[in-house]
């Protein structure tokens, strides 16, 4: 009876262990198959080439696949415009797009929202402070949709269309401070005009200058919503308030603010007359910082300092709503699981703020952070104006046309601003504008 008590209890025993073990076995492959599920993680930027700022992008995708092994990373990111455009409008047609993609603009976001293809990035932003508190509040607020609750897109780019002036000609002039409001600037160019010095450099021919200058004065006057109000039809180019925003524009061409043959002048040489002191002023972005601080190229590059364009006193409460290049990623409404929470911690690292130190400090690239401790030693006075004076925009907007779904509204509204030069009138411009729209209804 022992003899069987005993073997009774052994093979019990037995059992257990071998129950347990099995147990075991089956939690350990789990776990090590949960730790080695494949994930792919596909990317279509504009971060291609050889320029620094690609280098540390890459570092980024590098230092992420060395914590996640399990990770395929698949970058079809492309520098030129027409590839890139060919594979995102590839995938918007098959409803494929990339983990992490961005679309310039957001005249179209509303449709592809409602079919998926963007997802809500607000619970991420609400739910990681450390990392989304510090983004500026204009930058975000760009990518919220009329009509959509939350926050569609992380901004990865931005930098202030700001007036580029010569210090040293506002000086001899006699005005010792740049002005900040429209009065002021109109006062500065009767003085500039009385010294002999072109006070705006315009390339009206080079279409994007014109309408850059109506684009800061359109949301100094009606604010940078008024441009999504336009582009969602509850507004008309026609309305009172946007037709006196081309009203101001041919305010200045009557000012003379501009080189009498600004219609007939490029870019290119609208720049040079700002950078070899025969013109006071040039609206701009940062991306002409490099060469206003290269002596060789700008002579007197020792005098340029960076301001906002001037606002109304009508209009205090537009203030600060600027005129900014701004540049998105943006994130598949159709992953989840392991997927997700990977793609969300790569989009992180891309926009965190120790990505956003490295991008400014080595390749004066700005990520809209107000976070940023930069080492001023390594980089330029100018550089690290335009990003103070750019962290204060309470509303950002890139172009007035951005909101607008129809293609051609970008030619459009440029030539009819253009034409501002050459006769027509604000009424005339609004009424071949609002022509484009109607028509195509």
């Amino acid at each position: 009876m022992k003899i069987k008590k005993v073997m009774a209890l052994s093979l019990a025993g037995i059992l257990s262990f071998s129950m347990l073990t099995a147990c075991g076995s089956k939690t350990d492959s789990k776990s090590k198959e949960s730790v080695d599920e494949k994930v792919t993680i596909r990317l279509l930027t504009r971060m291609a080439g050889t320029s620094t700022q690609v280098g540390i992008y890459n570092d980024i995708l590098n230092e992420f696949k060395s914590k996640h092994p399990e990770v395929t990373i698949i970058d079809d990111s492309q520098g030129d415009e027409s590839a890139f455009n060919n594979i995102l409008t590839t995938d918007i047609a098959s409803g494929t797009m990339a983990n992490i993609f961005r679309i310039q603009g957001v005249a179209n976001l509303s449709d592809y929202i409602d079919n998926g293809l963007l997802l809500n990035l607000q619970p991420y932003l609400d739910a990681d402070k450390e990392w989304s508190s510090g983004f500026t509040e204009g930058s975000l607020s760009y990518y919220q949709v009329p009509g959509h609750e939350g926050t569609y897109a992380i901004p990865m780019e931005s930098g202030l269309i700001g007036v580029y002036y010569n210090e040293m000609l506002f000086k001899e002039a006699g005005i010792e401070k740049f002005p900040e409001t429209w009065e002021q600037l109109l006062d500065a160019i009767a003085k500039f005009k009385e010294n002999g010095i072109i006070p705006i450099a315009m390339g009206a021919q080079s279409t994007y200058m014109a309408g850059h200058l109506h684009d800061q004065i359109f949301y100094k006057w009606m604010g940078t919503e008024a441009a999504k109000l336009l582009g969602n039809r509850e507004m008309k180019w026609t309305d009172e308030g946007v037709v006196k925003t081309l009203q101001f524009e041919k305010d200045l061409i009557d000012a003379g603010a501009f080189d009498p043959s600004a219609a007939g002048i490029t870019d290119n040489i609208a720049l040079t007359q700002f950078q070899q002191g025969e013109a006071a002023m040039v609206i701009t972005g940062p991306w002409n910082i490099s060469t206003f601080t290269d002596k060789s190229a700008t002579p007197v590059s020792d005098n340029i300092k960076v301001a906002k364009f001037p606002y109304f006193k009508e209009k205090p409460e537009f203030k600060n709503q600027d005129m900014q290049i701004l540049s998105p990623y943006m994130v598949s409404g159709k992953l989840e699981g392991k997927e997700l929470d990977l793609t969300i911690e790569l989009l992180k690292m891309l926009t965190g703020k120790e990505a956003a130190k490295r991008f400014a400090e080595e390749a004066a690239f700005l990520i809209p952070r107000t976070d940023l401790d930069l080492d001023k030693s390594k980089c330029t006075d100018l550089f690290i104006q335009n990003v103070e004076i750019g962290g204060t925009s309470e509303g950002i907007g890139v172009d007035v046309f951005d909101f607008d779904p129809l293609t051609s509204m970008q030619d459009r509204t440029r030539n009819s601003i253009v034409s501002l030069f050459t006769g027509a009138s604000a009424q005339d411009a609004a009424s071949v504008i609002q022509a484009e729209i109607d028509n195509a209804k």
